[in-house]
């Protein structure tokens, strides 16, 4: 039957996440003779490679994050090639983008039960995250914005404003922080002595918190406040 498939590139130990966290839905994850794809009817409803693309890129972000939660060490993968599959199995590559890889080790990041393939199937943690952000548009702009490996005290900061809109009060009111947690986040990211260029605000208009963050420390807490909102 013909198909869509959209090739992903990265290292191995990133990619074999997504079919494990993504086995089914209207996109999910596949590997096929050791090539990760995206697949699904999302797919098979659009006109051209270019839209397919474009779909498999918003699905990417969408995957990336709400693996990225559970493990905080992904790479995101990137998209190699649109693919058309015919109905005898030949293929055509429409679409082309370069992506790199390197390499690390890795720890843990079991995210399905090891006798799920005996079993009918289940929703995965991920699924889960993500159809709770469905509907959402604050939620959404969150993901994509935590899809993005690049996380400055600017973005993250955009991230918590944009979890508080989606709850319609502060993380520390719908009880996902203390109140002093909160205000170490902010006040650190709006010191330009302590944040340094990516600061919120000019040097000298606040003074440096007693405790300040460090970065590591901030993207740890607004993961926490994205991870706590998708549940």
């Amino acid at each position: 039957m013909a198909r869509w498939l959209v090739q992903l590139s990265g290292d191995r130990m990133d990619l074999e996440e997504f079919p494990r966290c993504f086995p089914d839905g209207d996109v999910s994850a596949v590997e096929e003779s050791g090539a990760f794809f995206l697949v699904g009817p999302a797919f098979e409803i659009l006109p051209n490679a270019e839209a397919v693309l474009g779909e498999a890129t918003r699905s990417l972000d969408r995957f990336t994050a709400a693996i990225s939660l559970i493990w905080s060490a992904l790479r995101k993968p990137t998209i190699s090639y649109v693919v058309r599959e015919a109905d005898g199995g030949e293929r055509d590559a429409f679409v082309f983008l370069s992506g790199c890889s390197s390499g690390r080790a890795k720890v843990g990041a079991v995210l399905a039960s090891a006798g799920a393939a005996q079993q009918p199937p289940q929703r995965t943690q991920a699924q889960d995250m993500l159809r709770k952000a469905d509907g959402s548009v604050h939620l959404e702009v969150a993901l994509s914005l935590w899809a993005d490996p690049i996380r400055s005290w600017p973005r993250l900061y955009r991230v918590l404003e944009e979890i508080e809109q989606h709850l319609g009060q502060r993380v520390d009111g719908a009880g996902l922080c203390p109140f002093n947690q909160r205000q170490r986040f902010t006040h650190t990211a709006n010191t330009a002595e302590v944040a340094g260029s990516d600061a919120r605000h000019a040097t000298g208009k606040f003074a440096a918190p007693g405790n300040p963050m460090t970065l590591p420390e901030a993207t740890d807490f607004i993961g926490q406040m994205l991870l706590g909102s998708l549940r």
